[in-house]
């Protein structure tokens, strides 16, 4: 089965930051970062609104995160950038772009109200392995310190070792060594793996 993967979200708080086109013009920074690495097709509407259509399904949520923590780390002082997703993901329809993953991402994230991270799909087994963990993963993110997304972007982007990430973030390497572990890395690292098996499973069924 074809399958393929949409991003619908939205920024967070965008009309309470002190400057909103700032904050528009780090989520188009953001999204323009990724596109190369994802194989992103990006668009943006209703002002602080998004979708993004990867390439490769199973990268989906891997770039969820990337869109996440790049815009957390990208905060000014005082301030947290942040977005709201929800992951569509479903058959692809023969012949045009628009298809199942379209409807489910945006439709769920009309309804996802305080969640900020959320996966939506076709298929029921796929939906048991991942709604629940996916949701845990929302609450980790959404404790993030400036710092923790810096270090967990860096890590997605492959900067390299945590020496590498600690010169091209100008700090030490014992302080992101415990940004990465207070961010929950090792567990995240798990759970990219993971949902990147199941979507590539979904694809094989």
């Amino acid at each position: 089965m074809s399958i393929k993967a949409v991003l619908t979200g939205d920024l967070m708080h965008s009309q309470k930051v002190s400057d909103t086109q700032a904050f528009l013009d780090g989520l188009k920074d953001v999204l323009s970062a990724l596109k190369k690495r994802y194989g992103l097709s990006t668009e943006t509407y209703r002002g602080d609104g998004f979708q993004v259509v990867l390439q490769h399904a199973p990268q989906v949520f891997e770039c969820a995160l990337a869109i996440r923590a790049g815009l957390i780390a990208a905060s000014p002082e005082g301030e947290r950038w942040d977005a709201r997703i929800a992951i569509g993901i479903g058959p692809s329809a023969a012949g045009r772009d628009y298809g199942k993953a379209f409807v489910l991402s945006g439709q769920g994230l009309d309804g996802m109200k305080k969640l900020s991270l959320a996966v939506f799909s076709h298929d029921a087994s796929f939906m048991r392995c991942t709604e629940l963990v996916t949701e845990f993963v929302a609450a980790i993110v959404d404790k993030w310190t400036v710092v923790e997304a810096q270090a967990y972007y860096a890590h997605l982007q492959g900067v390299g070792d945590q020496q590498s990430i600690a010169e091209n973030l100008g700090k030490s390497r014992v302080a992101i060594n415990k940004a990465l572990q207070r961010g929950q890395a090792r567990l995240l690292d798990r759970y990219l793996a993971s949902t990147k098996k199941w979507v590539m499973e979904l694809s094989d069924a």
